[in-house]
């Protein structure tokens, strides 16, 4: 087996590495040449409703008033206070609409 010159193995080096340069220019113009992706349909928003919401100390809802029943909310925080020995609070939630 003949071995060749040191300057004929870079050139067949030279050639291997361009050829396989060109193989992976058209690999990835192959792979770039994909179609756009489809865009995600939009949600629509969710209408949302202020409520009144009586909470135990540990901030599980208790009770749920609607936004116009606040005088109602405030006393049922205050007689489940006072009948319990606990602090409960009232909050304002939102919540979505049905």
């Amino acid at each position: 087996m003949k071995r060749g010159s040191n300057r004929e193995r870079i050139a067949r080096a030279a050639e291997e590495a361009a050829l396989t340069a060109a193989e992976k220019a058209t690999k990835k113009t192959a792979h770039e040449k994909a179609g756009p992706r489809p865009k995600r349909a939009a949600k629509a928003p969710v209408r949302m409703k202020v409520v009144w919401e009586v909470c135990s100390p540990a901030g599980a809802t208790i009770k749920t008033f609607l936004y116009p029943d606040k005088a109602a909310a405030e006393a049922a925080t205050e007689d489940l206070s006072r009948t319990t020995g606990r602090t409960h609070i009232l909050r304002a939630a939102k919540v979505p609409m049905d």
